[in-house]
């Protein structure tokens, strides 16, 4: 039996429960069997007890495929009006609302608008981001479409109407809109090298992104994209494709925030704080935009916004390793010792083995007085050291000399000073230490 068998089964077994609709309606759209998810579709509105939002919401997409705006208004304002039962619910409460807006608004139903817009809040930016990468994705299947299938392009002019009731003046949906065989090859070259760098593969995902670039060089989604890869890699000419990007399409969180990055790389505080409040002024929803605002005022060394913003950021959620990785550098900073060991022990949680957390963490449970502990991070974060942070010895010396084990700290300083023969700081350090050695009763 395969998946779609099983979940037709799950169907016929238990028809009132909607995620079993829903699992089944996401593997026919994988399929793009348009005639399964029409039957599949009247028949869980019927069954399903009650439906969700997530099930109206599908319900309201598929009338607007038949062109049938009013039924899909309907089904999107019944949507809206269920409570979420599921994070899955929540996204598809903001999706409703971002099709009732562009139906209410191009029949210019004000009520409609008014109750989308209540709706979607702070996060219109966000949805406006999810629908314009459903759009790319759309636009870049070059294949042609076998019949019986969905045909791409009628998502993909769906989803740009959405980014368009959302954000009017986006740029770049006018060249979308165009098409073109340059446009469908330039997009698939985007959507190859997204697949590269989720899979680790920097310059290859470099690679295809310029090629996205050269072919679509007006698109500003394009330049943000070879630059998220260059900030990725540590390479030259982030800073410049991120500009770009920001110059062509300055809707775009993501080339704001790959500007940020590339100038926070660049040590230009100034201008990365401006590139990351960019961001939040974009999308307050979120949470790695506060994360990384955070970060750079720290650089700054203004502490308190820095503490701010990363409880914004905590609020907002986002990557959970990066937001408690920076509370624990902002809680180090105000030498709050005990909440900085607490935050980095959370981001440990989510990455065991990350030698950079690992290290930290170990420092400030050290100073903490939490000693066995800070024992066990040290001797695990020189396990986990792949890159040669030599500093791991000299921080794990202090962290035994301050506890009176002045032969282990020895023995550290010489490891760090063996690595790095010529850092004069320690140097001077492990001779102070053998001093202190010789100089001890034991």
């Amino acid at each position: 039996m395969d998946q779609l068998e099983r979940a037709d089964e799950s169907c016929r077994r238990d028809p009132g429960l909607a995620d079993h609709w829903l699992a089944l309606l996401e593997l026919q759209e994988r399929a793009g069997d348009s005639a399964a998810i029409e039957r599949t579709l009247e028949a869980s509105v019927r069954a399903a007890t009650p439906p969700t939002p997530a099930l109206l919401f599908a319900l309201g997409f598929r009338m607007l495929v038949r062109g049938e705006p009013d039924a899909a208004e309907r089904a999107f304002e019944d949507a809206i009006a269920l409570e979420p039962f599921s994070t899955r619910d929540d996204d598809a409460r903001l999706d409703a609302a971002a099709f009732l807006l562009t139906v209410a608004t191009e029949r210019n139903d004000i009520p409609g608008m008014t109750s989308a817009r209540r709706v979607l809040g702070e996060a219109a930016s966000a949805t406006a981001a999810y629908w314009r990468g459903e759009a790319l994705d759309a636009l870049s299947i070059e294949e042609p479409v076998p019949a019986g299938r969905e045909n791409p392009a009628l998502r993909a002019e769906l989803a740009l109407r959405v980014v368009a009731a959302l954000v009017a003046e986006d740029p770049d949906l006018v060249r979308l809109r165009q098409g073109g065989p340059s446009l469908r090859s330039g997009l698939a070259a985007l959507r190859r090298a997204r697949d590269q760098i989720e899979a680790g593969r920097l310059e290859d995902a470099i690679r295809e992104a310029r090629v996205a670039v050269g072919l679509v060089p007006e698109l500003g989604v394009a330049h943000a994209f070879l630059a998220e890869t260059l900030n990725a890699a540590r390479e030259t000419g982030a800073l410049e494709e991120a500009r770009k990007a920001t110059q062509l399409n300055p809707f775009l969180v993501e080339g704001w925030r790959e500007l940020g990055d590339a100038e926070l790389d660049a040590s230009d505080f100034p201008a990365a704080e401006k590139a990351f409040r960019k961001v939040v002024e974009l999308d307050q929803t979120y949470g790695l935009g506060f994360a990384k605002l955070a970060q750079v005022l720290l650089e700054e060394g203004r502490t308190l916004e820095a503490l701010e913003a990363i409880a914004a950021a905590a609020d907002r959620g986002g990557d959970p390793f990066f937001v408690a990785a920076i509370k624990g550098d902002v809680y180090a900073e105000m030498e709050r010792h005990g909440e900085a060991a607490t935050a980095y022990d959370q981001a440990l949680k989510i990455e065991p083995d990350d030698h950079w957390a690992l290290h930290q963490a170990a420092i400030e449970h050290g100073l903490a007085s939490h000693e066995t502990r800070a024992n066990e991070l040290f001797e695990l974060a020189l396990q986990h050291d792949e890159d040669g942070c030599f500093q791991t010895f000299v921080d794990y010396g202090d962290h035994l000399r301050r506890n009176g084990r002045i032969g282990d700290a020895v023995r550290m300083y010489r490891k760090a000073v063996a690595a790095v023969p010529g850092d004069p700081e320690w140097k001077q350090t492990l001779r102070e230490a053998e001093k202190e050695l010789l100089a001890a009763p034991n």
